[in-house]
């Protein structure tokens, strides 16, 4: 069964040291981003949040430094902060230093709204020059009202390569609850409108970080749902948490049954208990994100799960 597609794995440059040589180790077919935003965060602390930042800017002139030949011969991308961040302007003082390397294949930009933001960075860092891409991250209903506009205006210029997803940025925004998983009708009626544009202008698309994890089984169904919805889709999957299992592709798999979240309120109330306890119980405070033995919970989730109790435990 031919199924092309693309898995990003997403790396926090934290501890940059150990992730380059991690590099050495890693499946050469998947690609990277080497992240400077949402894994270098703490919510709860602003000073750290700074210092998690300069140590990801500290990896990016690390990795500058490094074996060229051995970085070009992998699919480097690197996530910067937004145009609108206070960390923005470090980060691009710190990418003009590596782009003249030609170690990176392109570079994601968050919460994309217009296409102003898209020639400012290209401006800035000159990617056209030195054949850099940008993925253009929509993560707000702005940005997905948009986005025709944005890749029309990029048709004559090409500095688009890719679009990716961002669920929980998304979610947050729009004060979703409980976040739409995999499964869920209600996702689809998202990034469904995303993709097909994505197929009209030939863009790649690349779907948020899976976020039930361990759980390979779900995830080649849910490829294959992409698969057999959307024919002829140049996608690309994204994770957090490597692990090789995700790799190796089953001949059958069994078809993703998808169903509508429902809004049993007693159940929204419980499940947003769990994710804050379950965030805050196995949060690290070099991880702006935690990990249960099941679940990737980003801090948005836990941000909206705590808005909601706030809201709705005083109701009862």
């Amino acid at each position: 069964m031919n199924r092309k597609y693309e898995i990003y794995q997403y790396l926090s440059l934290v501890r940059y040291k150990a992730v380059y040589k991690f590099l050495h180790n890693i499946n050469k077919k998947i690609s990277i981003i080497l992240d400077l935003e949402d894994s270098a965060k703490d919510i709860f602390d602003i000073e750290n949040t700074y210092k998690l930042k300069k140590q990801c800017r500290d990896g990016i002139i690390y990795f500058s430094k490094q074996n060229k030949n051995f970085l070009r011969n992998i699919n480097l991308y690197i996530r910067i902060n937004s145009s609108n961040s206070k960390y923005f302007k470090d980060d691009i003082v710190c990418l003009k230093k590596i782009v003249k390397k030609k170690i990176i294949k392109g570079i994601f930009l968050p919460k994309v709204a217009d296409y102003n933001v898209i020639q400012k960075l290209n401006n800035l860092l000159k990617l056209k020059k030195y054949n850099i891409s940008i993925v253009a991250m929509i993560e707000n209903k702005k940005g997905l009202l948009n986005l025709e506009k944005i890749l029309k205006k990029d048709i004559q210029n090409n500095l688009i390569s890719k679009i990716h997803y961002g669920h929980y940025d998304y979610c947050l925004s729009e004060r979703l609850w409980p976040f739409p998983e995999p499964y869920h009708k209600e996702l689809w009626e998202i990034c469904g409108n995303i993709i097909k544009l994505c197929q009209i202008y030939k863009k790649q698309y690349i779907q948020f970080p899976f976020p039930l994890i361990n759980n390979p089984n779900l995830f080649n169904q849910y490829i294959e749902y992409m698969r057999s919805k959307y024919k002829n889709l140049d996608f690309g999957m994204s994770l957090i948490n490597y692990n090789e299992k995700y790799f190796k592709v089953k001949k059958q798999i069994k078809s993703l049954k998808i169903k509508s979240q429902g809004k049993n309120k007693k159940f929204k109330l419980l499940y947003a208990r769990k994710i804050y306890n379950n965030y805050l119980s196995s949060k690290n405070k070099k991880k702006s994100f935690s990990l249960t033995k099941k679940l990737f919970i980003p801090p948005h989730q836990y941000m909206m799960a705590k808005l909601y109790l706030h809201k709705n435990e005083k109701k009862r």
